[in-house]
């Protein structure tokens, strides 16, 4: 009786455990899809480094998978306007070039609601937006969050 008493006492916690371990794994696999991806896009247009068209579709599987399972994390939101932005630098096509650029724009927007005093988020909002057309009132606005968000001299 009292090896049953503990039992049923005893699963549940254990159902607990094993459902936070998965979690925790989940995360780490996150993050190291996160850093491939992260990391992949830092050395985009560097020196003489070009993705392939396979690293590019990758890299932009990477980022919408983790957008899928937290879609309003800022890093991952932040690493996918920078995708955007390199999409609508790479293109010929001035029209697509110009949609990209606005979808940078709104996803690094969508970033910073999260964490709207992340003075390099809006240095990086103040590029996007001034590739985009009629982009003016989010550049202007991105101008004084950035200007409002300078360190005080000493």
């Amino acid at each position: 009786m009292i090896r049953s008493a503990r039992l049923f006492f005893a699963s549940p916690v254990l159902i607990l455990v094993a459902l936070l371990g998965l979690e925790g794994a989940l995360t780490v696999c996150d993050d190291l899809v996160f850093t491939t991806a992260a990391t992949q896009l830092s050395f985009w247009g560097r020196e003489s480094y070009q993705p392939t068209v396979q690293t590019i579709d990758l890299t932009g599987q990477q980022l919408e998978s983790l957008l899928q399972r937290s879609p309003s994390k800022p890093n991952y939101l932040v690493e996918q306007a920078y995708f955007l932005s390199w999409k609508g630098y790479a293109s010929d096509d001035v029209a697509q070039r110009l949609a990209y650029n606005k979808s940078a724009a709104s996803t690094q927007l969508q970033a910073l609601t999260q964490r709207p005093a992340y003075r390099q988020g809006w240095a990086e909002m103040i590029e996007y937006s001034s590739r985009m057309s009629g982009g003016g009132e989010m550049l202007e606005q991105a101008q004084a969050r950035f200007v409002a968000l300078q360190p005080a001299a000493n």
